[in-house]
């Protein structure tokens, strides 16, 4: 049975949420871990409870932090053996707000990042794992913008599995809701290190992300995964009968629900105000 004992592997927004945990838990399987995110104070309140991590602040929609990111993991650790590309934002709204810097962290700095990591790994291959949703097989408001970048996402990696070295595996990883802080920071800011466990949204472990994770990474072919497994099926949510329901269905209560999920991220954000007090 396959480890990640011993693999170097970079985990992007590595600080909150399913970075952090997943850092975390390849660490403790004893792979060498380096994480990268904006906030130095989650940045360091990570790597305190990850003894052995390595981690720097970095801004991945900027090509020049990027570049500086990959030369700073291959500096330290010799090579780097798998990419985890987890950085990205939600966000709740209509098309009209915020297309650019959307697209530019949920796939231009997935796709320019993976460019860079191929680079580095050479004839021994590696891995790349893509941070997907089921989002791309059944895009709905509130996150019709965020579901097209991750369908982006998924369709990145379909595609580098046919142009990559054999010895390369690309992987998709694709989660449902999951409890993480994602809708408070869309909302009202990126919360403190203090106030984060209080601005969960509601969702699966998890956990139960970097376990899939954790698979891609011993796998022996690339993968493309829901999480948890039930989801799988959202990928009806691409064929043509069951998107024509769909657009139907939804399109007349589209407003409703956008102001709905704003309203849960607003509550959420409150928590994180309240706990800084």
């Amino acid at each position: 049975m396959r480890s990640v004992e011993g693999l170097v592997v970079l985990v992007t927004g590595g600080t909150a949420g399913i970075g952090r945990i997943t850092a975390r838990r390849l660490a403790g399987l004893g792979a060498q871990v380096a994480i990268c995110g904006r906030d130095r104070e989650r940045l360091d309140g990570a790597l305190r409870e990850m003894p052995g991590v390595w981690g720097t602040c970095c801004d991945v929609t900027d090509p020049i932090e990027r570049l500086l990111l990959v030369r700073a993991v291959v500096e330290r650790f010799g090579r780097i053996d798998a990419l985890v590309n987890n950085a990205g934002q939600g966000r709740v709204g209509k098309l009209a707000e915020q297309v650019r810097s959307l697209v530019a962290v949920n796939f231009t700095a997935v796709a320019e990042l993976s460019r860079l990591v191929l680079q580095q790994f050479g004839p021994r291959g590696g891995h790349v794992v893509m941070m997907s949703s089921i989002g791309a097989w059944v895009p709905i408001p509130p996150l019709s913008l965020y579901s097209a970048t991750k369908a982006g996402v998924l369709g990145l990696a379909v595609g580098l599995r046919r142009e990559v070295p054999r010895g390369v595996k690309v992987h998709a990883v694709c989660p449902g809701p999951i409890r993480t802080g994602w809708l408070a920071r869309d909302l009202g800011g990126r919360p403190s290190e203090r106030s984060a466990p209080r601005t969960l949204s509601a969702g699966s472990d998890p956990a139960k992300v970097a376990r899939a994770v954790e698979k891609c990474l011993t796998a022996r072919t690339s993968r493309t995964v829901a999480v948890p497994r039930w989801w799988e099926i959202a990928r009806l949510g691409s064929f043509a009968p069951v998107s024509r329901v769909l657009d139907v269905v939804v399109a007349p209560a589209s407003t409703a629900i956008v102001r709905l999920a704003q309203r849960y991220g607003r509550r959420l954000a409150a928590r994180k105000t309240r706990s800084a007090q």
